[in-house]
């Protein structure tokens, strides 16, 4: 199935997808692959790496008295790793397409909020972590600079969220030229996102995050789930 167009919102190898049966955002894709954005795959086992990354995140904090994270199924933790991963590419490659780069000082002071939370994680996960969120940052700064230059405003503490949107309703033209497979395990809808997510440029989206699910599954049915299908 294919996908032409991708609603706004939400870190690999390039290699050429070959024959692709598409139509809406799901079908077939190389093996081990979750989703090929534009030539670009996303590997299952980056999705299954920011996925435990945020269940132990959730555990840790639950386990600490530190939060009132509720039970949380890992299917819905899974939709959204896959959502951040394919926001963080699409928005990296729309920079180049407006050949705006990354400021190193802006990415900075950005991923310096979330440092401190991977941290907290088991050792094994925070290379990973890192990683990612060093992109996200780099992502939402080109965002930023975008919103900048269709507003002709600079980013303070006041409109930061406002350039970030600006930015995802520049993006989105731009979309409407991409190719995105999704497999389907990960319930692509239409657009092509997991689950049907639309990445939220309100908040920040962050491996610890709240779901991307606009509904909230029932609390006696997230007890009842085996305890490898859930965190909390």
């Amino acid at each position: 199935m294919r996908t032409r167009a991708v609603r706004r919102g939400p870190l690999v190898a390039v290699a050429a997808m070959g024959m692709a049966l598409v139509l809406g955002g799901c079908g077939s894709v190389p093996p081990g692959t979750a989703s090929v954005i534009a030539g670009t795959k996303i590997s299952r086992s980056d999705v299954d790496e920011l996925t435990d990354a945020q269940c132990a995140g959730i555990e840790k904090a639950a386990k600490s008295g530190q939060s009132q994270t509720q039970v949380t199924s890992r299917k819905q933790l899974v939709q959204q790793a896959l959502t951040l991963l394919m926001d963080i590419e699409l928005t990296l490659k729309f920079g180049k397409h407006e050949d705006v780069t990354p400021r190193p000082q802006e990415v900075a002071a950005t991923y310096s909020q979330i440092d401190p939370l991977i941290k907290t994680l088991p050792k094994k996960y925070q290379p990973f972590m890192e990683d990612t969120f060093q992109r996200w940052a780099e992502s939402r700064d080109i965002l930023t600079q975008v919103g900048e230059q269709a507003t002709g405003q600079q980013a303070d503490a006041n409109n930061a969220e406002q350039l970030l949107n600006a930015g995802y309703q520049k993006r989105e033209p731009w979309l409407k030229t991409v190719d995105i497979h999704t497999d389907p395990r990960y319930g692509p809808a239409g657009v092509g996102w997991p689950g049907g997510a639309d990445p939220s440029v309100s908040k920040p989206v962050s491996g610890f995050a709240k779901s991307g699910s606009k509904t909230t599954p029932d609390p006696a049915w997230l007890g009842g789930l085996p305890s490898g299908q859930k965190c909390g």
